[in-house]
């Protein structure tokens, strides 16, 4: 074996033990929070990590303990919309940036990139008292109306790029077809950006579903709560109820896990390729 083969062999050996220290950074808590979803209340605190009893029952009295399916009703019901608008929104945004030629469009897009570096922090009080003034806190409006408004700068950014490598030859037949620039959005630029379009909507999903920031602000009444702002509701005065609040969160869990497992393909495709379009 050579010097070279050598080297190679200890990198990837390397890159491999990497690999699976941060596999296990990520694991042991998952795994944790499912041991935990299967102990006794008096077990929780114990030092054995597999549950002596396995307690399925804490899934059941999780769900009855708290209006999970109101909880789940409330957050597909900001959830649906605001896929639609950030999608939608921000892939007509993107294309404007791609294809449309005028003035200040690189000064307008370096502005919009500017705005990723802006923390939500900076924002969040206009915001609230914006919402107030129109007498939207305590509804789901504040959660979905933005969403109908770009999309978000790096969603707008990651379709731009996509959409920049698509050859302008078919908006120039199009056009010579008589299509209009709405045809040719709908028609062909948004069915050939579908690997950037679902990479953005699984980072919406998983935003959505995971948020806990917005509705907390927001939402003032118990039966208004989302599914991540109704896991607080297992947390008492003085003690909380661990092994129903992990049995909650790992069912909560479980619908993003299985669309990433699922979309995994496309969200990889469209991060890639976008990536790789220069300008």
């Amino acid at each position: 074996m050579t010097i070279k083969q050598q080297k190679w062999n200890f990198g990837k050996l390397i890159a491999f033990l990497l690999l699976i220290g941060g596999a296990a950074v990520v694991l042991v808590p998952l795994l944790w929070t499912v041991s935990t979803s299967l102990k006794s209340p008096a077990e929780v605190f114990q030092d054995s990590f597999i549950p002596k009893v396995w307690h399925w029952d804490n899934y059941k009295n999780a769900v009855t303990a708290v209006p999970f399916f109101l909880f789940l009703k409330n957050t597909l019901i900001i959830l649906i919309p605001v896929m639609i608008g950030t999608v939608f929104s921000s892939a007509l945004c993107a294309y404007g940036f791609a294809r449309f030629r005028f003035k200040g469009k690189r000064f307008l897009f370096l502005v919009l990139l500017a705005t990723m570096m802006l923390p939500g922090q900076v924002t969040m009080i206009p915001m609230f008292i914006m919402f107030k003034e129109a007498g939207w806190v305590d509804t789901f409006l504040p959660l979905i109306i933005p969403s109908f408004f770009g999309g978000g700068a790096f969603n707008i950014f990651l379709i731009r790029q996509f959409m920049r490598g698509i050859p302008r030859d078919l908006d120039e037949a199009a056009f010579m077809d008589g299509a209009s620039r709405w045809s040719i959005f709908t028609r062909i630029m948004l069915p050939l950006s579908k690997p950037p379009l679902i990479a953005v909507s699984i980072f919406t999903f998983m935003g959505v579903w995971n948020d806990f920031q917005g509705p907390l602000i927001y939402l003032n009444t118990n039966t208004k709560y989302t599914l991540a702002l109704g896991l607080s509701m297992f947390k008492g005065l003085y003690n909380v109820e661990w092994n129903m609040l992990m049995a909650a969160t790992i069912l909560i869990m479980l619908p993003a896990i299985i669309v990433f497992f699922f979309l995994q393909k496309y969200f990889i495709e469209g991060i890639s390729l976008s990536s790789a379009t220069k300008g």
